[in-house]
């Protein structure tokens, strides 16, 4: 089959009643219902070269080699027909199907706010309505985005370093507890996206969909994530959060963590790695790191006495684009409380587009050395934890482990596993 080039013919050019006569005359030919469309063909494409379209009633699959590679073409055949049953296309479609269905997009309001907002929307398919308070609206909002550009950067000083760390955390609980029974009251799960979801979901959905009407600018995704701290007070979860053991205490001696809103103690990394080449051997498989790139910034959580035994490296999400270890502070320490009070390490990586996703994977790469090589942590000691972009990072480090693996063999150490939140792995 590897030697057997398949390609997609229109099955417009073939007349209908000669369908299933072509399929058994030429070899190598297959015709599959419409209904296929439903079907990742990553799958498949993992397992032969083909690729797929949408056709107006079939898709015909056909291959290119000669008539004298009839066994291979009868081979491609069958391993095509085996994965394409018609009863596990049907299932799919129809739970698709069902499920598109229940989706409530734009709040559950008969009309599309953002029609009046996005530049790709064919104003010809618009209703007169529409077409008339179209440009006014976007006025009205470009001027509203200028405004903001204007004060949002000084009124962001303000609160992130004027406003306590405490006051901010307790005036957000007081306007989430205000909000959330009032919109159950009112709305209740009408909102969200599906309603089998949360009511705090359903809840943050109608806050935050109308950002969706103005420009979603870098420095606003850097803003909102470096305040996700505020949402996660460590005397909110006193009642919820309890060492799983008596071996891990909380902290005897005096913590540096209540200026950063958590319980725990605070170190603040800042390490020049001493060697170009680390014992993982695999930095050739990320690119050589210059001298100033070699310094692991971040910071340790230590929620004991005694540095735990077993560590969460905690990678953060932000679409590549935004996050930073300050703002994962108490989630990463809640994290680590509930899986028996293990330290946490969030290390900072550079972000695009200051920087390149390789760039990324590098620093991520050299936080994980600093544990096993400077604090002497053993590699099935640590665990590996990413939320959305920061799960395609981890991805990508333990496929880069393995890679080393591989080549080096025993010069590469692996850690416990990893955890994916949400994780963006499609590149």
């Amino acid at each position: 089959q590897s030697s057997t080039s398949l390609q997609l013919l229109s099955s417009n050019k073939m007349e209908a009643a000669n369908d299933n006569a072509t399929a058994e005359t030429q070899p190598g030919v297959v015709v599959i219902p419409r209904s296929v469309e439903f079907v990742d063909a990553r799958k498949v494409r993992s397992n032969s070269a083909l690729t797929f379209a949408r056709t107006e009633s079939t898709v015909s699959c056909s291959s290119s080699a000669s008539s004298s590679s009839s066994d291979g073409a009868e081979s491609s055949t069958d391993s095509i027909d085996a994965y394409f049953e018609e009863a596990y296309v049907q299932k799919v479609n129809e739970r698709a199907k069902k499920e598109n269905e229940k989706l409530n997009l734009n709040l559950g309001l008969p009309v599309d706010l953002t029609e009046l907002t996005r530049r790709d929307v064919n104003t010809a398919e618009l209703s007169v309505v529409k077409r008339a308070i179209r440009v006014p609206v976007r006025i009205m909002l470009h001027i509203l985005h200028r405004f903001l550009s204007l004060v949002e950067n000084p009124l962001f000083k303000f609160w992130s370093r004027r406003v306590p760390l405490k006051f901010r955390q307790q005036l957000t609980f007081v306007a989430w507890t205000i909000y959330l029974p009032i919109h159950k009251a009112l709305i209740g799960r009408r909102s969200g996206l599906h309603p089998s979801v949360s009511l705090e979901y359903h809840a943050l959905t109608s806050m935050m969909w109308w950002g969706r009407l103005f420009p979603i600018t870098i420095k606003r995704i850097r803003m909102a994530l470096s305040q996700l701290h505020v949402c996660h007070p460590c005397w909110a979860y006193k009642d919820l959060i309890k060492p799983a053991s008596t071996d891990n205490k909380h902290l005897t001696k005096r913590s540096n963590g209540e200026k950063h809103g958590i319980s725990g103690h605070v170190i603040e990394v800042y390490h020049q790695m001493q060697t170009k080449r680390t014992p993982t051997g695999f930095r050739e498989s990320v690119r050589n790191g210059k001298h100033d790139e070699m310094i692991v910034t971040g910071h340790y959580i230590q929620q004991s006495t005694h540095p735990s035994e077993k560590c969460i490296l905690w990678i953060y999400g932000g679409a590549f684009l935004a996050g930073d270890s300050t703002g994962n502070l108490g989630i990463a320490e809640k994290v680590g409380l509930m899986c028996g009070g293990r330290d946490c390490f969030i290390p900072n990586y550079r972000l695009v587009p200051e920087a390149h996703l390789d760039d990324a994977l590098f620093d991520v790469t050299l936080a994980y050395e600093y544990l096993l090589y400077e604090r002497g942590i053993r590699p099935e000691n640590v665990t590996l934890l990413g939320v959305s972009s920061g799960g395609g990072l981890v991805t990508l480090l333990m496929q880069a482990l393995v890679e080393a693996r591989q080549k080096y063999e025993s010069y590469v150490e692996l850690p416990a596993g990893g955890v994916l939140i949400g994780p963006f792995v499609d590149y």
